[in-house]
C-alpha cells in the first residue's frame, strides 16, 4: 500500500489492477429492470424456451437493486454483492414475488477471455411458497466485433421450486433490457458518503470497464 494523489491510498492486487483503497465501507448502489418471457423447463435451450414463452404469452419481470461495497466487492473472487427487489411471474403467483435473499457475482472469471455475471436471487410468494431464480450473463468475445451491448443486457435464467438451485426447475426463459431500461439503470447510481461516494462510483465504472476492455481486445473465442 503506498499514498497516492488527492490523500487517496492505492493498492495493486497483481494483476495489474491499482486499486483505490477508500474509507469502508463505501457504498455504491444501482437498480436493474429486466423483461422477458419463460417457458415450463424441458431441459430445452435458452432460446427454445424464451420462444415458447413468446408464443404462450408468459411473461416475466424483475426489478433489482444491487448495493456494492466497491473494495470489498473487487477484492472478493467472487465479486459478490448483495441485492433485493422483487419478481413479477404470473405464472408462479398473480402477486410480486419478493426477493428475501439476494446476490449478483459482476465479471466472474468463467474461461480464457470469457467473464460471467451470475444472479441467485431466493424468492417468497405472498403465499409463502419459496423459489430461487438463477441467472447467468455470458460477456465473451465470439464475434470479430463486440457484443458487449447484448451480453451485458442478456440474462438467461432458471427457476427452481425450493430455496436453492438443486431444487426441481420449474421454468427456464431470457430476460432482456432495453434502451430505455440501460438509461434507467445509468440514472440510477447512487454513492454513499459524498465525495467518497463519487469516487466509489467512478471506481466501479472503471473496473466494469477494464473487465469488458479485457474480454473483447482479447482473441474470439468459439460460443460454448
Amino acid at each position: 500500500m503506498a499514498g497516492g494523489e488527492g490523500g487517496f491510498d492505492y493498492a495493486n492486487r497483481g494483476d495489474g489492477v491499482s486499486v483505490v483503497l477508500l474509507p469502508a465501507p463505501v457504498r455504491t448502489r444501482f437498480t436493474e429492470e429486466m423483461r422477458g418471457h419463460f417457458a415450463p423447463y424441458t431441459g430445452q435451450s435458452f432460446e427454445a424456451a424464451d420462444v415458447a414463452g413468446r408464443g404462450e404469452l408468459r411473461p416475466g419481470y424483475f426489478v433489482l437493486t444491487v448495493v456494492t461495497d466497491v473494495q470489498a466487492m473487487i477484492a472478493d473472487p467472487n465479486r459478490r454483492s448483495p441485492a433485493f427487489g422483487c419478481l413479477l411471474l404470473p405464472e408462479l403467483s398473480p402477486d410480486p414475488i419478493r426477493v428475501t435473499e439476494g446476490w449478483l457475482d459482476l465479471f466472474v472469471d468463467a474461461g480464457p477471455r470469457r467473464v460471467e455475471m451470475r444472479y441467485g436471487l431466493r424468492l417468497r410468494t405472498a403465499a409463502g411458497e419459496p423459489y430461487y431464480l438463477r441467472g447467468t450473463k455470458v460477456i465473451a468475445h465470439r464475434r470479430w466485433f463486440p457484443t458487449v451491448l447484448v451480453d451485458t443486457t442478456t440474462l438467461f435464467v432458471d427457476v427452481h421450486r425450493g430455496d436453492g438451485p438443486t431444487g426441481d426447475p420449474l421454468l427456464r426463459g431470457i430476460l432482456r433490457m432495453g434502451p430505455l431500461a440501460v438509461t434507467a439503470q445509468g440514472l440510477s447510481f447512487r454513492g454513499e458518503g459524498g465525495l467518497f461516494g463519487i469516487a466509489a462510483i467512478a471506481r466501479f465504472m472503471a473496473y466494469y470497464v477494464r473487465r469488458v476492455w479485457w474480454v473483447y481486445t482479447g482473441p474470439v473465442t468459439p460460443a460454448t
